[in-house]
């Protein structure tokens, strides 16, 4: 495929960008598919972020002094694109600083899993590229060490102790088994020495992090100042506070009456919380949940071709796995690989399993998350025509800088987009529970975007913002609690439901331009022949006259 940029004054700058962004962070190039670059880790320096902002700005600098054709609304989209990813990557260094405050930052590092999971070369050869990378971890960790401030957020702080713990069983399972096929006795002593001194760093960075639980404490916050900035430049989405938090409180109170009404129709004198724990109850068993929810892929594919919703580029399916242990602490999660992988095309849908060592009270609690009706939601969300199909429309945009740049708002709003979209073009909408199970996923990325907006800039707690999600997503503590927890350090969880606000109002807009001539598989190809971008970007090339209102 011929990659393209919309203008030739540009094509130096993001030739530039691409290189140094390459070369500050070799394994997220190795991710895109540039295996090239396998087997090296960034510097993760406290001197080298530094740099690295600096490199940022001075791009910004000239990328801000570029005069374009005023009529050339691709490039005028392919500049904001860059501009607005280096101001956010030069934010999150300078004012986020993650790399200080999360402890999680550096989970990065260890991900070797592309590795095994991915046949994109000889086994042996990324083998070898994994062994180096295994090697330069304790350093990187040394430098997390560094990093890190003394008092750390304690919610942070806890989940990353369960996700370098992930990494360990990790290690010393699959990884281990997978270099064991290749029946290569030097090879195997190799990667086990590199895979025991990996271990036995991790082991020491967690009881380093035991060590800060003592003074750890819940100031979290990255307040007003901070947050609309990150809306701003991470999402184009550059309104006050008060407004983006009006916006979602009047979607959660709309979806909220829905699901009530819903529920009045359905069980008539039955509470919501009682139609949700008996629609729980109705679920695959541990052995079937795997093999059900294949099944119900394919069901899924065939109704985006015989109604002509969006195109399904390739006939390659996601497979359906269970989550491997660093990756448990989501029900479920889409792992494609990356938009310039030209060999492996393995990409992964994970459903989270029950452990064998739970009662069987705690196994029923968590499958219940998997009733047959959430199960449609999140796999429409995950795989088609959510995050998969996204990927494979990814894979054939014809520019590289598109396909490399994302915004948070786009990815997960278009996922949660097409849940509703779904019902509305009349999938699965002969029982009442399809569309109960979609408003209550709604009502969950509803009370996210509140408890997000408010846990930040408001100063409501963990405590509230748990009590905040029983009580408008109908859930129960230990799940609202850990929902909660997240939003501490993703405060950018509001933007499954901004991205869908956006897109439902981007769509409404095309649909009135076009007036007949609109077709909804025109407006979603067309959509996602852009990458997956700040929507407010979108409306700049798809709308003929854009008014600036895009909630």
């Amino acid at each position: 495929m011929t990659q393209v940029v919309a203008s030739e004054k540009l094509q130096p700058l993001v030739k530039e960008y691409m290189q140094t962004i390459f070369k500050a962070a070799p394994n997220y190039a190795a991710y895109l598919g540039l295996h090239e670059y396998d087997g090296q880790l960034p510097d993760i320096s406290a001197a080298a972020f530094v740099e690295w902002a600096n490199q940022q700005r001075d791009l910004l600098r000239r990328l801000e002094a570029v005069n374009l054709d005023p009529n050339d609304k691709e490039a005028a989209f392919d500049k904001a694109l860059l501009e607005l990813n280096l101001k956010k990557g030069i934010f999150d260094i300078e004012e986020i600083q993650s790399y200080r405050t999360n402890p999680m930052f550096y989970a990065d590092v260890l991900e070797v899993s592309g590795y095994i999971k991915r046949d994109y070369a000889p086994l042996e050869q990324r083998v070898n590229s994994m062994i180096r990378q295994l090697e330069q971890i304790p350093d990187a960790l040394g430098h997390a060490r560094a990093n890190l401030n003394q008092v750390l957020p304690k919610p942070a702080l806890e989940t990353a102790l369960i996700i370098y713990q992930g990494v360990i069983t990790y290690l010393e399972s699959d990884v281990t088994e997978a270099v064991e096929v290749a029946q290569n006795a030097d090879l195997s002593n190799r990667f086990q020495t590199a895979r025991d001194m990996t271990i036995m760093a991790v082991k020491h960075f967690v009881q380093f992090l035991e060590s800060r639980l003592s003074t750890a404490n819940y100031d979290f916050a990255i307040g007003p100042d901070k947050y609309r900035k990150m809306l701003a430049w991470g999402e184009g989405v550059d309104f006050s506070l008060e407004k983006v938090l009006e916006v979602g409180e009047r979607n959660l109170a709309a979806n909220k009456a829905t699901l009530e009404g819903v529920v009045a129709e359905f069980a008539p004198g039955k509470t919501v919380p009682e139609v949700m724990r008996e629609m729980g109850q109705q679920h695959p068993s541990p052995a079937t949940l795997v093999p059900e929810t294949i099944v119900g892929l394919e069901a899924t594919r065939q109704f985006l071709l015989d109604h002509n919703i969006v195109s399904v580029p390739s006939e390659v399916r996601c497979l359906v796995k269970e989550s491997p242990p660093f990756m448990r602490w989501a029900f479920a999660s889409m792992d494609a690989p990356g938009p310039f992988e030209q060999v492996a095309t393995q990409a992964y849908y994970y459903l989270t399993p029950v452990e064998p060592e739970w009662s069987e009270q705690q196994k029923e609690e968590w499958l219940t998350k998997f009733d047959y009706f959430t199960l449609q939601d999140v796999s429409v969300h995950e795989a088609y025509p959510g995050h998969y199909l996204h990927f494979l429309h990814t894979k054939l945009v014809n520019s590289q800088l598109r396909q490399m740049l994302f915004s948070y708002s786009f990815v997960e709003g278009w996922a949660h987009y097409v849940e509703q979209m779904m019902l509305e073009e009349g999938f699965a909408n002969t029982d009442s529970r399809f569309r109960l199970a979609q408003l209550s996923e709604a009502l969950l990325r509803n009370s996210r975007y509140v408890a997000s907006l408010k846990m930040h800039t408001q100063g409501m707690t963990v405590d509230e913002a748990t009590r905040f999600i029983m009580e408008n997503a109908y859930m129960e503590e230990t799940p609202s609690r850990s929902e909660a927890v997240r939003g501490t350090f993703d405060p950018g969880y509001l933007n499954y439901t901004l991205g869908k606000l956006l897109l439902l109002k981007l769509r409404e807009d095309y649909k009135r331009e076009q007036g007949t001539n609109y077709s909804l598989r025109q407006f979603h190809d067309t959509v996602l022949s852009y990458g997956a971008p700040p929507v407010p970007l979108l409306r700049k090339v798809m709308l003929q006259h854009d008014d600036g209102q895009i909630l």
